[in-house]
């Protein structure tokens, strides 16, 4: 059986961080308040949770990373 990367996530490959009610509920307000900016509500998720785990750089191809700021996207 060929192993997926998928299947290499579920062994242990990387820590998966997962959003909680409260993240979520900070990511529809980041959302509403920049409603000048195109964030998906993904980009929002993924901006509350590297804020609330202190990670401050993302290797990113999402131009709204350096948009949003605070963030290094390599």
């Amino acid at each position: 059986m060929r192993e997926t990367f998928l299947d290499r996530i579920e062994q242990g490959l990387c820590v998966v961080h997962r959003v909680s009610a409260r993240d979520e509920k900070r990511a529809v307000a980041l959302v509403r308040t920049h409603e000048d900016k195109s964030y998906s509500l993904c980009d929002a998720l993924s901006f509350v949770v590297m804020e609330r785990r202190r990670i401050n750089e993302a290797l990113a191809f999402d131009r709204h990373f350096l948009a949003y700021g605070g963030f290094t996207a390599r």
